[in-house]
């Protein structure tokens, strides 16, 4: 009987404690992150405010406000917040001595139920740039370099550079771009320079967008308010190459073999200005499919993939060149570049030579 009476009196106090309200404060902060965007390192501390309410049913108090370095809170509601009633506090942030990319974490600590909390800042910072940083000038604009390389780019790889800009004149100017590269994109941030404001151009080369091989020159328009101008020209290059690094042990022996008849073709003497040819024999001497990526040549001479750009075992086709020796006078010598899907002998230089008597 006591035993069944205690088993009672449990229950009870159960369902007491089931029924009795939820005598806790509650800190819910509605936004816990802020991204400030760009910060210029020389213009001085940036400041956000964040707010928070009292969701519980009991007074709360912020006892601490724990920031990492960099990061002060300069003031916060320091009195009780009733149930229902807002709060804030505010994070001030100084970026002198800093540049790049942040990510901060403020520890927030009161007396409520869940008495830490956490919020989060993060932005860019642009470090302290002088006119005498930025010495070339791109029309109106200056900038650090008006050329970007990327250097050795895989196909499939993506690279990314920005360019440091100011607008050191009094009035604002637009920036804009007229790109017809597939594997290039630019944009500007922001689009719009005020005067004395500093900024960046993404250059952004997707090499799998590209329909380029081996180097890769273009030379892209910037329009700044709305005019284009012949000099006004950024310069984006790269070296694009088929990605060899991770072959098997079986596509090393079933590889394709560019085999070149010859390497040189001399024309002797020319004593006229007509236009001569010649070819260049090449064929697979592989087991698998052999691929003309692209042929280039250099100024003087023109040279064209062949109609049959993919060689199966034991196939051949020939690279047509011609050269034009108007203008040209005495010893000469060019290089056509060949580049194929070959791992051993991807790049191939092929030489036209000879002695124009004008």
């Amino acid at each position: 009987m006591k035993g069944l009476l205690h088993i009672i009196l449990i229950l009870c106090s159960i369902c007491l404690a089931e029924a009795m309200p939820d005598s806790s404060a509650i800190l819910t902060i509605p936004v816990n992150d802020h991204h400030f965007g760009r910060i210029m390192e020389n213009k001085g501390n940036v400041r956000h405010k964040f707010t928070f309410t009292n969701t519980g049913s009991i007074p709360l108090t912020i006892t601490n406000i724990r920031t990492t370095c960099g990061c002060t809170v300069p003031r916060w509601s320091r009195e009780q917040v009733l149930p229902g009633n807002d709060g804030f506090f505010e994070i001030e942030l100084d970026p002198s001595g800093y540049s790049g990319p942040f990510h901060k974490t403020i520890q927030v600590q009161s007396t409520a139920r869940n008495s830490n909390m956490f919020v989060t800042i993060s932005g860019v910072i642009i470090p302290s740039i002088e006119a005498e940083m930025l010495p070339q000038k791109l029309g109106d604009l200056n900038v650090k370099t008006d050329q970007v390389n990327f250097g050795y780019i895989y196909k499939g790889q993506t690279g990314t550079q920005n360019i440091f800009v100011a607008n050191y004149t009094d009035k604002k100017i637009k920036i804009g771009f007229k790109n017809d590269n597939p594997g290039i994109s630019l944009k500007a941030d922001p689009p719009v320079l005020a005067p004395g404001a500093f900024g960046e151009i993404e250059v952004r080369f997707n090499s799998q967008n590209s329909d380029e091989w081996d180097m890769s020159i273009s030379r892209i328009p910037v329009i700044l308010n709305d005019r284009e101008d012949e000099n006004v020209r950024l310069v984006v290059t790269a070296n694009i190459r088929e990605d060899f690094r991770n072959l098997t042990a079986e596509q090393n022996i079933n590889m394709p073999v560019a085999v070149f008849e010859r390497d040189t073709f001399d024309y002797g003497t020319l004593t006229n200005n007509n236009p001569v040819r010649c070819q260049f024999k090449v064929y697979n001497d592989g087991r698998s499919d052999l691929i003309i990526r692209a042929v280039k040549s250099s100024c003087g001479c023109t040279a064209v993939i062949p109609e049959k750009d993919t060689l199966t075992p034991g196939e051949s086709t020939f690279i047509d060149a011609l050269f034009r020796s108007k203008e040209h006078n005495g010893d000469f010598q060019y290089a056509i570049t060949v580049i194929t899907n070959d791992p051993r002998s991807y790049k191939k230089l092929l030489f036209i030579k000879g002695d124009i008597k004008q």
